[in-house]
This record gives structure tokens, sequence and C-alpha cells, in this order.
């Protein structure tokens, strides 16, 4: 951190979370995928053929995830995605009415496959993904369409990029329309038209997505400004690098923060980016301030890497409260 002038925002006692606040309506627009989990010493390379140690199944897709950990943090949560009719695709339901997410718009397309996934995990918490999106990729314009009146009268709507890019656009545009607030995750990250910029109010991309936005190798903190700086000069109206176990700099065309990692050991990194946005999103939606919405989302990243597997290791609203009060 030294040579950097980045302001360094730090965690106080003072900072309380949820407990007086009830969240306004967040509406996340993504994927769902079942996700097969493969952990081992090491990440196989190029054409090697490893021996894992330990291997579990379980829910995911960046959409998902972000829903499910939002409505575990009291988030008052709506998904729009779709699902095959399959047995995997009947598991996502009875997911989301266990957690508290709201399903009449979790469209059924039986022409095509659940997405699926196959995450590796090292002995360090590190992984590799790949993921087959099927009836992720069926999500189009008509089905925000059919959910404009619930987007209408949400606080937050939350996309990412696992699936149609003109359909994700076209749900940050219908929000805009109507006054939302919006949070683009750009992953996986792929170059994007000047209008998803402008339609974003807040864009969280971290280190590998950065540079792939930006062209610029965020690996100093001044240079994770200058890309979240070149974000902001596209149009989005701020920008939050989030720079794995450095912590996470909050970028604006005028002004950038920086606030430091919450220190944990990591065991699985996996799903820790998609457990920062829903800290954000439900800080946000309850009415806190966006220093204090970053301050939550740290923790909220940070606790999820402490147990291996995905929805699973979500922190409850109970064991935030008790770290940052």
């Amino acid at each position: 951190m030294r040579g950097t002038n980045v302001h360094d925002v730090r965690l106080g006692k003072q900072t309380v979370f949820l407990s007086n606040a009830m969240s306004e309506q967040i509406v996340v627009v993504g994927s769902y995928n079942f996700a097969f989990f493969f952990k081992g010493r090491s990440l196989p390379a190029k054409g090697e053929s490893i021996l894992g140690d330990v291997f579990y199944e379980g829910h995911g897709g960046k959409g998902s995830n972000q829903a499910v950990c939002a409505a575990g943090l009291g988030g008052n949560v709506r998904f729009i995605g779709c699902v095959g009719d399959d047995v995997y695709g009947q598991g996502a339901k009875k997911l989301y009415e266990q957690v508290g997410v709201q399903t009449e718009h979790l469209f059924v397309e039986s022409s095509s496959h659940t997405g699926v996934g196959a995450i590796l995990i090292d002995q360090n918490g590190d992984n590799m993904i790949s993921v087959v999106p099927g009836s992720n990729q069926l999500l189009s314009t008509a089905h925000i369409d059919r959910a404009e009146s619930v987007i209408a009268s949400s606080r937050i709507l939350a996309s990412q990029l696992e699936g149609p890019l003109d359909t994700y656009l076209y749900a940050l545009q219908t929000a805009k329309k109507h006054g939302v607030t919006t949070l683009l995750d750009p992953a996986p990250a792929v170059p994007l038209s000047e209008e998803f910029y402008a339609y974003t109010d807040w864009i969280t991309p971290n280190e590998t997505e950065a540079e792939i936005l930006t062209g610029v190798n965020v690996s100093t903190l001044d240079n994770a400004v200058k890309a979240g700086k070149i974000l902001c000069e596209r149009g989005v109206g701020a920008a939050i690098m989030k720079l794995g176990e450095r912590g996470c700099i909050h970028v604006t065309a005028e002004t950038e923060q920086y606030y430091p990692a919450y220190p944990v050991s990591m065991v699985d990194a996996t799903g820790a980016g998609d457990a920062f946005a829903a800290g954000f999103m439900v800080a946000l939606a309850s009415g806190k301030t966006p220093e204090e919405a970053l301050k939550i989302a740290n923790v909220v990243g940070a606790l999820s890497v402490t147990k291996i597997g995905v929805v699973n290791a979500f922190p409850t609203q109970e064991e935030i409260e008790r770290i940052i009060s």
C-alpha cells in the first residue's frame, strides 16, 4: 500500500448492520447453475489429470448466489432467471423457498437443461470454474417485460453477465427508466458497449475483470484507482474495485477510498464476490451509506471464504452483526 494516495477507511465499531432497518426490495437478474465441486492439493495444468481429495455438489450461479446470500442477510429479494424442467430446476425453486427468495419470476424453460458448473479448488482455496449455462441463455427481454412492475417497485436491481448480454442490458435500462439504482457485477467479463456503463450506477469488477474491461493491470492500488477512473469516464456512477485479500477501493470521478480486507483464513474463495455484492446491496437497501455498505460487504465477502462450498458458506445476518457491532 506504500506509494498510494488512496484514502484508507477501516472497519469501525460504530457501524451497525440491519437490526433497526427494513430492507427495501432488491431484484437480482441472473443465472442459476447446479455446481459440482472437486477439491485437491493443486489445480490441473493444461492436459493434466490429477486426483482430488473431496467431492460435493450444491447450488450456484452468480445471480442465484447473490439473491440467496442477500435473503440470508435479511434482504427482501426477488430473483429473475430461467431454469430447466429437470431435477436441478426443481432444486433451485426449493432452495429459494427455504431462504425466502421470491420466485414468481423464476421461469421454467423445458427446451433446455438447467445450467451446470464444475468448480476445481486447490489446498489454498483458489479455484477454476467451467459453466455450461443451459437455460440461462434463454432469459430474454420478454421475461424482463413480464417482471417490469417488480423492477419498478424496487430499490436496487443487480445484474451479472452469465447469460444473454442484451437481456442484462435491457434489465438495467428498465430499472433506470423507473429510477431504480443499478449494480453490475461484470462476470464473466467481456468487452461491454457504452450503453452498459451509461445505465450502471455501481460496477464491481475483481482484478481479472478490471483488466479485461480497461486494459489496466490492477496489481497496485494506484492502478486499481486508474482502472476505476476509466470506468467512471465511460459513464458508471461509481466503481468498486474488488482486490481479494487486499480489500476494495471505492472510486468515483472525483474521489477514491480504500477499504482493507477483513482478515480471515481462506478455505474456499468460491462465491466470495457474490457474497460481497449481497452484503453491499442489502446494506444500501436498508438505508446505509455507501461507506457503511462497503465495510459490511468486506466482512460478508471475507467470512464466505472460511468454509468449503458456496450457499452453505454464506454468513448470516447474526454472524455479521456480531463482528461489526
